[in-house]
């Protein structure tokens, strides 16, 4: 017996990123013919203009995060877990309070001109609290990073 899946069709734009929701739905049963299917019975009743446009089928029961998505997932996913590692060893003090806060790499003189991860001032940058040791170079830094959030 056969399973029939529903498939998404969703045009494909000249840049290469693919449109959010598709554009049309149809059924058919057979994964591993389902490009010659659609070709063949589903397109040739689209108008002239759609036709000609390039598309790409999923199947709807599948994963349909688009790539560019993915990475901006995958992005956020990093800067919450960099947050995590700098909010462990950064002690909050009541002076920071009402300031809007950010974190990042930074090389200043408050750091005594080596990397360092920081809490800074979200307007400007400014240095306001240390969240990891220094480094001597960025590179190190990241690879700290890495260990940290491989603990978490």
């Amino acid at each position: 017996m056969s399973m029939i899946y529903n498939w998404n069709v969703y045009k494909v734009f000249k840049n290469g990123k693919r449109a959010k929701t598709p554009f049309h739905v149809f059924k058919y049963e057979n994964p591993d013919n389902v490009e010659e299917h659609f070709r063949a019975q589903i397109k040739e009743k689209f108008t002239e203009k759609i036709r000609a446009s390039r598309v790409m089928i999923l199947r709807s029961d599948l994963p349909q995060v688009r790539e560019e998505e993915k990475s901006v997932l995958q992005e956020k996913a990093r800067h919450l877990k960099q947050a995590s590692v700098i909010h462990k060893h950064f002690n909050s003090s009541p002076s920071l309070e009402g300031i809007a806060l950010t974190t990042g790499l930074t090389l200043c003189e408050q750091s005594g001109w080596e990397w360092q991860w920081a809490v800074m001032e979200s307007g400007t940058l400014r240095f306001l609290a240390a969240a990891s040791p220094s480094f001597k170079s960025p590179r190190a830094a990241h690879a700290w990073m890495e260990e940290e959030i491989n603990k978490l």
